[in-house]
C-alpha cells in the first residue's frame, strides 16, 4: 500500500518531534511520537539520539538490523559513529502499533501521532495510510465530523516502550534496499566471466531530479546492461548500480567518469552535486 510523504510543520511538532528518552530507555511514557510517511509508505519516526544511545542498540530497540537501519539512513558513518543529538530514521511498522485496548497499562507506551497535510481526507488517514476502521479513529480521536484541516494531529495509537520485536520489522523493508541486493549478486555473478576495469573520479548527480527512485547509472564504457560497483572512499561506502545508457559527451564535461541517480548518490553519502568516487566494472 502506498503511502505519501509528509513534512511535519507547526511550532507544536517543532517541540516535540521527537522521544527523548535517557541513555538506558529509548522510551518513556512521557515521550510522544509523530511518524512522517516516505516514499515507500513506511512510516518513519525521528529519533533523537541521547548521550550513551548508539546506532547499535538504537537498531536492536526498534527490531532492524544494522543494514536495515543504514538503508533508511544513507548519510549515517560506515564506522556508525554519531553524536547526542543526532536524528536517526526509524521505520515504525503499522502492525507495532497497538489500539487502546492494547496498550495496557499506558505506562508502558507511548502515543503515536499522525500530522495531516494538505489533500488529506479521514478516509486516506484511516484505511489508506494506516489501514484502521474510520470508526475508531474517529472515536480515538474524540472527532464530531470527519473534516480535516494541515497540521491537525490524529492519533493512530500506541507503541510500547519496550521497543519492537524485529519479527514486526521482517515486512518493513525498503524496496531499494532489496534492488540493491539483486545488483549486487548480479555483479558478483559476472566476475569470473569478464575482464574486470577499475576507475576513479568524478561522480555527478542532480539533486533535483525527480522520479529517479531506483538504481541507474550513465557511464561511457560500461555495456549497456551491466551492473557497476561504486565506492565513496571518503564516506567508506559502496554500492550497486545498473548501467542504462552511455554519458552524453555534450552534457558532461570529460571528467565525470559516472553520472548518478539520486538514489545511488544518497546512498553513498554525497552532498555536493559532484564528488569523488572509486569504480569497478567487467568489459
Amino acid at each position: 500500500m502506498r503511502k505519501l510523504v509528509l513534512t511535519l510543520m507547526g511550532t507544536a511538532l517543532c517541540i516535540s518531534l521527537f522521544a527523548t528518552g535517557d541513555s538506558l530507555s529509548y522510551l518513556t511514557p512521557k515521550d510522544t511520537i509523530f511518524l512522517n510517511l516516505d516514499d515507500f509508505g513506511n512510516g518513519i519516526f525521528g529519533h533523537q539520539l541521547t548521550k550513551g544511545q548508539t546506532i547499535y542498540s538504537l537498531a536492536k530497540f526498534y527490531g532492524l538490523n544494522l543494514d536495515a537501519l543504514y538503508n533508511f539512513n544513507p548519510e549515517l558513518p560506515a564506522d556508525g559513529t554519531v553524536s547526542p543529538n543526532q536524528t536517526v530514521n526509524v521505520p515504525i511498522p503499522d502492525s507495532a502499533i497497538v489500539d487502546w485496548k492494547l496498550a495496557w497499562p499506558r505506562k508502558n507506551f507511548v502515543p503515536v501521532f499522525y500530522a495531516v497535510k494538505h489533500g488529506d481526507t479521514f478516509y486516506s488517514v484511516s484505511k489508506t495510510y494506516f489501514g484502521i476502521a474510520p470508526d475508531t479513529l474517529k472515536l480515538r480521536n474524540r472527532l464530531n465530523n470527519t473534516a480535516l484541516h494541515s497540521g491537525q494531529l490524529i492519533q493512530i495509537g500506541w507503541l510500547s516502550t519496550a521497543g519492537i520485536p524485529d519479527s514486526l520489522q521482517a515486512a518493513n523493508r525498503n524496496p531499494l534496499s532489496l534492488r540493491m541486493q539483486s545488483l549486487q549478486q548480479a555483479f558478483n555473478g559476472a566476475k569470473t566471466a569478464k575482464k574486470t576495469m577499475f576507475q576513479n573520479g568524478a561522480a555527478y548527480w542532480q539533486r533535483e531530479k525527480k522520479g529517479a527512485d531506483d538504481y541507474f547509472a550513465l557511464h561511457r564504457n560500461a555495456p549497456i546492461g551491466s551492473i557497476i560497483q561504486i565506492t565513496n572512499p571518503l564516506k567508506k561506502k559502496t554500492v550497486f548500480a545498473k548501467v542504462i545508457a552511455p554519458i552524453p559527451d555534450q552534457a558532461y564535461g570529460d571528467d565525470i567518469i559516472v553520472v548518478l541517480s539520486p538514489s545511488v548518490a544518497k546512498l553513498l553519502g554525497a552532498k555536493d552535486p559532484k564528488f569523488y568516487v572509486e569504480l569497478k566494472y567487467f568489459e
